[in-house]
């Protein structure tokens, strides 16, 4: 059969349909100016209840969420430079090291702005955050911000050094937009490595469940994945989250 010389031309490999079949869905990620400020991550866990992997409702979390989100709109509203970003947890794989949260908060400007969100927190006398950590942004694909769907939030512990890997969490990184048709990435390096090193946030083309099996029914995952990331003793520990509110720096 004559081939159509507008598709791409991958090799057959028997056993695997991963690029061929996607080579016409997805592509390597484009690259973006990373971020110029610092990023504020905290994680609370106000009512995390799982039913398997699926976080269930709760009207204490509701609760909570609704007190902080006009707080959020406030502080962007008399920033400049401040972006916010306010989740809530939706499905955690069942995977020991993750971190137990089901609100989370990621944040972005000047070190003033930072230091005034963390002082707002503070003084509103919400639950104490089972995680905070400020972090900076080396590398970035696409436009996380400005793309919809499931909030993908995969976190890496390493026994190497952040800039290790994030040079690995690069390489890999691409099977994704290559395989998954993923378009978009975020990377933050934590200034205190402990319990993470970096975390991806990033927005996934379908839903949590078929993203999941979408990767794990691949043999290339295993092979790019997992085995680039065991050269480095890292692991990554995802969580996914719906967005709440979004107020974004113009």
């Amino acid at each position: 059969h004559s081939r159509d010389p507008s598709l791409p031309w991958v090799p057959r490999q028997a056993a695997d349909d991963t690029i061929f079949v996607l080579a016409l869905i997805g592509g390597p990620m484009e690259p973006a100016s990373p971020l110029q400020t610092t990023l504020l991550y905290i994680g609370w866990s106000i009512d995390l209840h799982l039913r398997g992997p699926f976080v269930r409702h709760s009207m204490v979390r509701r609760d909570f969420l609704g007190q902080v989100q006009p707080l959020v709109s406030k502080l962007v509203g008399t920033a400049e430079n401040l972006s916010i970003r306010l989740m809530e947890t939706t499905f955690v794989p069942p995977l020991k090291g993750h971190p137990d949260v089901d609100v989370v908060l990621l944040a972005d400007g000047d070190e003033a702005e930072i230091h005034e969100l963390e002082s707002a927190l503070s003084e509103a006398g919400l639950p104490h955050p089972a995680l905070t950590r400020t972090a900076e942004n080396p590398v970035r694909f696409g436009d996380t911000d400005r793309t919809e769907g499931p909030v993908l939030l995969n976190h890496f512990t390493s026994a190497s050094n952040r800039e290790r890997t994030t040079e690995v969490w690069k390489s890999v990184s691409q099977w994704y937009g290559s395989v998954l048709g993923v378009t978009n990435s975020t990377l933050l390096s934590f200034h205190d490595d402990s319990p993470y090193v970096v975390m991806n946030y990033a927005v996934i083309p379908t839903s949590v469940v078929r993203f999941m099996l979408d990767q794990l029914l691949r043999p290339s995952f295993y092979r790019t994945v997992p085995k680039g990331l065991s050269r480095i003793g890292a692991r990554s520990l995802p969580i996914f989250a719906r967005r709440i509110c979004s107020e974004i720096a113009s």
